[in-house]
């Protein structure tokens, strides 16, 4: 077995990435960014377990009103259909769904590792530089912790490596096929991440320079103006309006403003830290010389207007680098193999292992750790889910007068979906006073700031709906308090305890 593993690298590679995966569909759950649940999961169950149309006849988004949904659907609608397996492989609780939810996404992960080392071997010709380069897609620490998440960023990021298969394969045989596959790709990215549409921009360009020729630029066009135009059509009969999805999502992007403030450097500073410094500030170095970006110019180009014109845009995210991580890896070992070639070179020294790489793979074998074993948001999922074991028809009120935020509740069930949190001490009734809510929910979770603002809450909440009983607590996950240390104004600690009115248990 041995053997045949070391005459068969790739499919060591393939092992080591689902090795590492298994553990993340197991132990990561819940979710890292709004969009990675409110966006994609919440509107798939509800369309699984509620109504997908609107009253005109068209799908239906959460809170957005008719005609005015920003995203093309196909993420979600392959969401809806996985969550309708789900069900029919188990129970319909959302938890319970969201492991083969998660293996799926693990199992369209395994692309970027094969798409990666299929780059690499090709530009390279070495099949030992491609095992190095799918390697480091399979065991990056933040991969299997990414490969499981809901993020259109993260499955955009498996269609665009794709695409940047397709035109390597192309630049090796010069086969028309290959160029109009890319464009395919390219759509089918665009249609699930709209801006990955600024990498897409100079490729036309890029392939007429290398080439001579505009041939391969007009076919290339020519695909991707097919999906487009496919785009269009299923937005006609799935929104009501052609090209609706795309004309709101310019419109949205044209008038949005920062979510929160950023250094102009973040993303610059992200990837530095993403794939771990010394390393990275020395490898990315490196990849800038002249000759190495003239022998991957589509990929040079796309990589550098992507970032640049994120970092020009007003609304900077750090999720927005996830499509392009599988591309940044093929940069990193492409410059580490066009290193090594020369005489001398300090990547061929002890000092470069000893001082550089093995401090670098020891860091990150304790972040993968950390990331594939990591619970995104437990404590906003989790009190939930536990909730529902404990009585699957159980009413919840959430307490969180201090901290406004979304709650994941399809985690309780769609029961729970009507009943609006607490979010004000202005509407905690007094002693004495009618209320309709009183008698209306059997459980509460309650968020205080910090665990030592809980008696406070515990008496007013006391006052309010007579005696609780604790039946949970659950801390935050080691990544959500870490994040919580780091920026305390913007990270949440998402701690929870969870209490049952002994009324709703037949106690008095």
């Amino acid at each position: 077995m041995f053997q045949r593993l070391k005459t068969h690298p790739l499919l060591l590679v393939m092992l080591v990435a689902i090795g590492l995966r298994l553990p993340a569909v197991i132990f990561s759950k819940g979710y890292m960014a709004s969009d990675d649940y409110y966006e994609t999961v919440d509107v798939a169950y509800r369309w699984a377990h509620g109504s997908m149309w609107s009253d005109t006849g068209h799908l239906s988004w959460y809170s957005v009103p008719k005609g005015d949904i920003a995203r093309f659907p196909l993420y979600n609608l392959f969401l809806y259909v996985l969550i309708k397996i789900g069900d029919s492989i188990g129970d319909s609780s959302l938890d319970s769904t969201m492991y083969f939810v998660r293996a799926v996404h693990a199992l369209l992960s395994l692309i970027s590792v094969w798409a990666v080392f299929k780059i690499v071997e090709i530009a390279t010709k070495s099949k030992r530089w491609a095992m190095l380069g799918g390697l480091i897609v399979a065991a990056q620490f933040a991969m299997p912790f990414l490969s499981v998440r809901n993020l259109i960023e993260v499955v955009g990021g498996h269609m665009w490596i794709l695409t940047l298969l397709a035109l390597y394969r192309y630049d090796s045989g010069q086969r028309t096929r290959w160029v109009i596959v890319a464009g395919l790709l390219t759509g089918l990215t665009w249609m699930i991440r709209f801006e990955l549409a600024f990498a897409v921009l100079p490729v036309p360009l890029v392939l007429w320079f290398l080439y001579r020729n505009i041939r391969p630029a007009l076919w290339y066009c020519a695909a991707v103006f097919f999906m487009i135009l496919l785009s269009g059509v299923a937005d006609y009969f799935l929104i009501g309006q052609f090209w609706a999805s795309t004309i709101n999502r310019i419109l949205q992007a044209l008038h949005e403003s920062a979510m929160y403030h950023t250094t102009i450097f973040i993303y610059p500073l992200e990837i530095l830290a993403f794939f771990i410094p010394p390393f990275s500030l020395i490898i990315f170095w490196k990849a800038l010389r002249p000759n190495l970006w003239r022998h991957h110019l589509v990929l040079f180009v796309t990589l550098a207007v992507y970032i640049i014109a994120h970092t020009i845009a007003i609304n900077r995210q750090e999720r927005y680098m996830i499509p392009i991580i599988p591309a940044l890896i093929t940069l990193i070992v492409l410059a580490l193999e066009s290193w090594s070639h020369k005489a001398n070179a300090f990547v061929r020294t002890k000092a470069f292992r000893y001082g550089i790489i093995v401090p670098t793979l020891a860091i990150n074998l304790g972040l993968l750790v950390m990331f594939t074993f990591n619970y995104g948001k437990r404590g906003l999922v989790e009190p939930l889910v536990e909730v529902r074991k404990l009585d699957s028809a159980a009413r919840v009120l959430i307490v969180s007068p201090e901290q406004r935020s979304f709650y994941p509740f399809a985690y309780a069930g769609l029961e729970n979906l009507s009943r609006p949190p607490l979010q004000s001490w202005a509407d905690l009734p007094r002693p004495g006073d009618p209320d309709p809510r009183r008698d209306s929910f059997d459980y509460l979770i309650v968020y205080p700031p910090e665990p030592a603002d809980l008696p406070r809450y515990l008496d007013s909440l006391k006052s309010a709906y007579g005696t609780l009983q604790q039946v949970d607590h659950v801390p935050p996950s080691n990544l959500d308090l870490i994040l919580h240390e780091l920026n305390p104004s913007h990270n949440r600690r998402n701690e929870a305890w969870v209490f049952r009115r002994p009324l709703a248990a037949g106690v008095e």
